[in-house]
């Protein structure tokens, strides 16, 4: 059995999965008011530039699924190198196309007998991808077979949580979530909504604090649930909309009062902070398997 991995860009992935040679990507893109598109990416000047041109449109650009067009690439390169397994992890269905344009091309080469595919939605985005991913991998590495792997995965996804601090209203505005008098409102009293993936996919409040200050303890609290409920068996991941520094320093905070907890940090790509914003940021919380 060869397997070959698929995921989309806003999985964020580490340069060592990146280029690993059976895991592939397929990328979202941004389409300005302007018509021209840029294509999501993991990397840091380009992000820089999205992130700064994003902070002068007063028209929200637009993300968009990747195209079926380079799906179906992706699934030639794969029959062509000889795989004939495939175990695709996708952004929520609850907030992309993603999932269900994966499904679409991913059956019609089955039913053509180039591959067998296991499809697991991720129920979230960014680093949660990329751990999934990388625990998928070493199970498959350890000789478990692929369908008790992807019950192991999907059982992970039940425990995965990502907890979104919007910092600047006005990009809800923008994106239609919110009225520009509800923005007002909520800037006025310094109001940051927190949002997160509920059960069901979709993206939902889970809180409304007012300080910055207030954000950090919550997430604390998070961490700190987690901790008892998986026996301090999980890892974090902060993404930002274009704050390095800051999230740097939560890595910092978090490292110190959970020593040996690992922590990534990295931007959100631009499909996903053209919704959170600049100024945004995202605590990932994850339950890992022990290989040992």
């Amino acid at each position: 059995m060869k397997i070959a991995y698929i995921v989309d860009s806003t999985a964020s992935l580490s340069e060592e999965l990146s280029n690993h040679p059976d895991v592939f990507q397929v990328h979202l893109s941004v389409t300005f008011s302007d018509g021209s598109v840029f294509k999501d990416t993991t990397d840091e000047s380009a992000l820089k530039s999205f992130y700064q041109r994003l902070a002068n449109e007063k028209e929200l650009p637009k993300s968009s699924q990747p195209q079926v067009g380079e799906y179906y690439e992706v699934c030639d390169e794969i029959v062509k190198k000889g795989y004939d397994t495939v175990i695709a992890i996708h952004i929520g269905s609850g907030i992309s196309g993603t999932y269900q344009s994966a499904q679409m091309v991913l059956e019609e080469y089955k039913e053509e007998g180039k591959f067998d595919y296991h499809l697991i939605d991720s129920n979230g985005t960014s680093f949660i991808i990329e751990h999934l991913l990388a625990e998928t991998i070493a199970l498959i590495e350890r000789g478990v077979s692929v369908e008790e792997t992807t019950k192991e995965i999907s059982d992970l996804v039940e425990d995965t949580k990502i907890y979104l601090a919007v910092d600047d209203l006005n990009y809800l505005v923008k994106g239609g979530r919110l009225s520009a008098g509800s923005a007002f409102i909520g800037s006025l009293f310094k109001i940051k909504p927190i949002v997160h993936f509920a059960k069901d996919g979709s993206v939902k409040p889970y809180d409304k604090v007012r300080t910055n200050s207030k954000v950090i303890k919550l997430w604390e609290s998070l961490i700190d649930e987690a901790m008892d409920k998986f026996n301090g068996k999980i890892k974090i991941a902060i993404a930002h909309g274009n704050i390095s520094e800051e999230a740097h320093q939560l890595k910092k905070r978090f490292e110190n009062m959970y020593p040996g907890i690992s922590c990534r940090v990295g931007f959100l790509t631009p499909a996903l902070g053209v919704h959170g914003g600049i100024g945004s940021k995202g605590l990932g919380i994850f339950r890992y398997i022990d290989h040992k």
